[in-house]
């Protein structure tokens, strides 16, 4: 699923700010490099949105309906709420909207700042002691996250995979 990229890398941040903490990489180095990637990563969601986003949301086929209902919605609230849509939404969800580049930048940034300040800070200043405190019992608090999410991931497959069964056999019966 989509959520293996997001979680590797709030992981490393969280690594990255610990051994940070523990003296063991340079504090400044750890917050730059993860602005950098955080940029680029943005960056290449911007352009995939800007290129391709909205044609695989507009092309003919299954729920092209209920597509084309989000895409309205989602002009509308882009066109109001740039920056803030800029700040909150992925990357690739600001190419889509077509949100101007210098706004795009801008939220990156902040919305960067904020969730590598955060990530990394919590764990500059209280990484060090949580590990130390958690010790043989921390490889075990993470599998048992890892499990937990696993079967959440799993739930949700499937309750979207019903609903969108649900929608089609809607749509079917509602066809003359």
């Amino acid at each position: 699923m989509g959520i293996g990229l997001p979680v590797l890398g709030d992981a490393s941040l969280i690594a990255a700010g610990t051994l940070a903490g523990e003296d063991r990489l340079n504090i400044g180095a750890v917050l730059a490099t993860a602005m950098v990637a955080w940029m680029l990563g943005s960056l290449a969601g911007y352009e995939i949105g800007v290129r391709k986003g909205r044609w695989l949301l507009e092309h003919p086929g299954r729920l092209e309906e209920m597509r084309l209902k989000l895409l309205a919605k989602g002009d509308d609230a882009f066109a109001h709420n740039n920056f803030v849509a800029a700040v909150t939404m992925p990357a690739f969800v600001s190419g889509i909207f077509r949100v101007r580049f210098s706004v795009f930048v801008l939220g990156a940034l902040v919305a960067g700042v904020g969730f590598i300040g955060m990530y990394v800070g919590l764990s500059y200043f209280l990484g060090a002691e949580i590990a130390k405190r958690i010790g043989d019992a921390g490889t075990k608090a993470v599998l048992g996250v890892l499990v937990i999410v696993a079967i959440g991931l799993s739930i949700k497959a499937g309750v979207s995979k019903w609903r969108g069964n649900r929608q089609e056999r809607s749509t079917e019966q509602e066809a003359p």
